[in-house]
């Protein structure tokens, strides 16, 4: 066996490519604008932290399940997978319900209290924000996979 000489070793600590930035696992985008993949997992993460926020404001938590889950459904809505448009109609379907949460709020606020803490009685509410997207997009697939 030969013996590793130090060159090897300095040259994979000190790389200078042009696609990675001084170190060795972590290139460096060239484009300005970030991919639909970033897109979608931050509106993925917004939207959960509206969920999260549903009992406390839920002015605030209808606009970041709306800012957030609009995102990520616009993000699938030119796929070409049957099951990508599918999500996209659940995150939609989510997104308009955080636009009918803030609406509720300015306009109803009495009523959407109400209806929000029934649902948080039941523990429902995080859930329901966070994992909806999923069964309706389920479902949606399912019945376009039947009707063919």
């Amino acid at each position: 066996m030969s013996a590793r000489s130090p060159r090897d070793v300095i040259d994979y600590i000190d790389d200078d490519s042009q696609n990675e930035d001084e170190t060795p696992f972590c290139p460096v985008r060239t484009e300005s604008l970030p991919d639909s993949w970033s897109v979608f997992w931050c509106g993925i993460l917004i939207g959960l932290a509206g969920a999260g926020l549903v009992t406390l404001a839920p002015w605030l938590a209808g606009s970041l399940i709306f800012l957030g889950y609009g995102m990520t459904a616009l993000t699938l809505r030119g796929s070409h997978n049957g099951f990508a448009r599918a999500l996209g109609l659940g995150y939609g379907f989510l997104a308009c319900a955080g636009a009918a949460m803030v609406l509720g709020a300015v306009f109803f606020p009495k009523e959407t209290a109400s209806l929000i803490a029934a649902a948080a009685a039941h523990n429902i509410v995080f859930m329901s924000f966070a994992t909806l997207a999923w069964p309706i997009a389920l479902l949606k697939f399912l019945f376009d996979r039947l009707s063919r």
